[in-house]
């Protein structure tokens, strides 16, 4: 069992471990054959789920980038303004303490490798928020999973592989250069979140087996991330670090098609509890008892508490933490465990300077969960209605009622740093270089080809068509402008201005390159892949402060987006 730890003191007394984090993307509880799906072939995890402590109803967030700050800070989503997956609103503020920094500040040699979604700019990016290395992508999806160009401290990075591989490599790597210290490896990987892409035996195999195309690149993506753990774990072994190594596996929302998910309702996106509750292992040999499982309900904001207790590292100062260590739980002392209500919104917010959505909502006790799904309430004994399909909300009104007002009264609580509102915050120029993407600016009149999601590009139906981004400059300069675009036409303007001031170039050669051939098992929704080329805009002085940076673009091209170079 595990020796009582407290923070204060606990680094004096324990050796610090090394934490390796590893999280899956749109996995449910459902996508492990430990957990009843039989036909899916996990047997890494089904392993590492007999070496750990399990958390048998571990709760995260309904979508990705809410889960992952929660994680990351120990700090509802809500309370952060990360209220969705897109538009601005998925940045973390770079204000936050991140696991990452606590970690980092006590010595830890830091790492990110794969899927970040927490803003792209500097300081919400990951490099901004306590990894000394970011090996991956920044934002929600990756286009194309096979040989992907991925981010590398800053340096766009050919590879060469599927993209769950060559992560795992990375992150083999990293642990394999700091073996002699102590490290903190974070592995958000991106499977199995689409476009559905997956090794084609394996889809090939999960075919055979009577799947769907969908759910057969699912579970072929699912297989082989599992195959990457085994990788990860068996580097530990190979280096003797398996013994001091915390490891934490989990994923950050439920399944994101209908598939298995241990007859619970709802899935990705939802509140309901297929939506909410996802696997969750915690091993640590000879220190956590191997095999246990804690009943109690916990929250991805208990993560970034523990994993500190257990490491002996000190809780953040600056700001208040809305998780709990789970160390008491660790250690088999339920009977000392304060029973609490787990609280969460749907995160799908509304546009800038909008009031934040109430609902849908939910809260959940050891027994309940009442939801509200905008339109009416509902609550369900989970004790005898684990699939949520009998709404007892009119058959106990003093309950359910007793539950939305404690949900209002949190939702009120941690939406009252941005007055309730939907609030962008402002890209921070660096010393460096800085790329401003259309899913983070505000579109005047622009149209985007897709959803507005990642690698997504404005076009321009008119002269006066425009994209905003918002600026905070900490110190005036000057900087080299571009545009990454295409063209069907020659003859067309871009220009690039701040107040008055303003840089344009014209386009002389048409640039129009086809999509780049990818490997989709089904059709995607998300926007194609294809390369931008730079243009140069030329150069433009922004003084320090808050300021405004607009583009417009004559019709006819397209801005996926800008680039700003700080010059010397």
């Amino acid at each position: 069992m595990l020796a009582p730890l407290h923070a204060a003191d606990a680094s004096s007394k324990t050796e610090k471990s090394n934490i390796l984090l590893i999280l899956a993307d749109d996995m449910g509880w459902g996508d492990l054959r430990c957990h009843g799906n039989a036909k899916l072939s996990t047997p890494s995890l089904d392993r590492l789920r007999t070496q750990s402590v399990e958390l048998e109803h571990f709760h995260v967030s309904p979508i990705c980038s809410p889960t992952r700050s929660s994680l990351l800070t120990g700090r509802h989503h809500a309370r952060l303004n990360v209220i969705n997956t897109s538009d601005g609103l998925e940045v973390m503020h770079g204000g936050e303490i991140t696991l990452a920094e606590a970690l980092k500040s006590a010595g830890y040699a830091t790492g990110c490798f794969g899927k970040w979604h927490n803003g792209s700019n500097h300081p919400s990016a990951a490099r901004g928020q306590g990894f000394d290395e970011f090996f991956g992508f920044s934002g929600g999806f990756f286009p194309n999973y096979f040989d992907p160009q991925l981010e590398h401290n800053g340096v766009s990075t050919p590879t060469k592989g599927f993209i769950t591989d060559v992560l795992a490599d990375a992150a083999m790597s990293f642990i394999e250069q700091n073996k002699a210290r102590t490290f903190f490896c974070y592995v958000p990987f991106n499977a199995c979140h689409s476009p559905m892409q997956a090794p084609q035996d394996l889809f090939e195999k999960y075919r055979t087996l009577g799947f769907e195309p969908k759910d057969a690149a699912v579970y072929a993506m699912i297989e082989n991330l599992d195959r990457n753990v085994g990788r990860l774990l068996k580097k530990l072994d190979q280096l003797s670090l398996a013994a001091n190594t915390i490891v934490l596996f989990t994923t950050d929302n439920g399944p994101n098609t209908a598939r298995y998910n241990g007859g619970m309702r709802g899935g990705k996106g939802s509140v309901f509890e297929g939506g909410l509750r996802v696997p969750c292992f915690i091993r640590w040999p000879d220190k956590l008892r191997a095999g246990s499982r804690v009943t109690e309900i916990t929250q991805h904001v208990d993560v970034l508490p523990t994993l500190l207790e257990l490491a002996a590292v000190p809780l953040p100062k600056r700001q208040p933490l809305d998780g709990v260590s789970l160390v008491p739980l660790l250690q088999g002392k339920a009977s000392a465990w304060l029973q609490r209500t787990l609280f969460d919104i749907t995160g799908r917010g509304g546009k800038d300077g909008e009031a934040i959505r109430e609902y849908p909502g939910t809260a959940r006790t050891p027994t309940h969960r009442w939801v509200h799904d905008g339109k009416q309430a509902m609550l369900f004994d989970l004790r005898n209605d684990p699939g949520e399909k009998t709404n007892l909300a009119a058959q106990q009104l003093e309950l359910a009622a007793a539950f939305q007002k404690d949900y209002l009264a949190w939702f009120h609580e941690v939406t009252a740093a941005t007055g309730g509102k939907v609030a962008r915050f402002p890209i921070t120029l660096t010393e460096g270089t800085d790329l401003l993407i259309p899913n983070a600016a505000r579109i005047g009149g622009a149209r985007l080809f897709g959803k507005g999601w990642d690698y997504d590009w404005a076009t321009f139906p008119t002269p006066t068509a425009a994209m905003l981004w918002h600026l905070t400059v900490p110190v005036a300069g000057r900087y080299e402008v571009s545009a990454l675009h295409t063209t069907k036409t020659i003859g067309g303007e871009i220009r690039v201005s701040i107040g008055d001031t303003q840089a344009r170039s014209t386009v002389t050669t048409v640039y129009d390159p086809p999509e780049i051939p990818h490997r989709d098992l089904i059709p995607r929704w998300e926007v194609p892949d294809k390369v931008f080329k730079p243009l140069s805009i030329g150069t433009i002085t922004i003084p320090a402060g808050s300021h405004d940076l607009q583009v417009t673009a004559a019709p006819g091209i397209e801005i996926q987006a800008v680039r700003l170079k700080r010059l010397k």
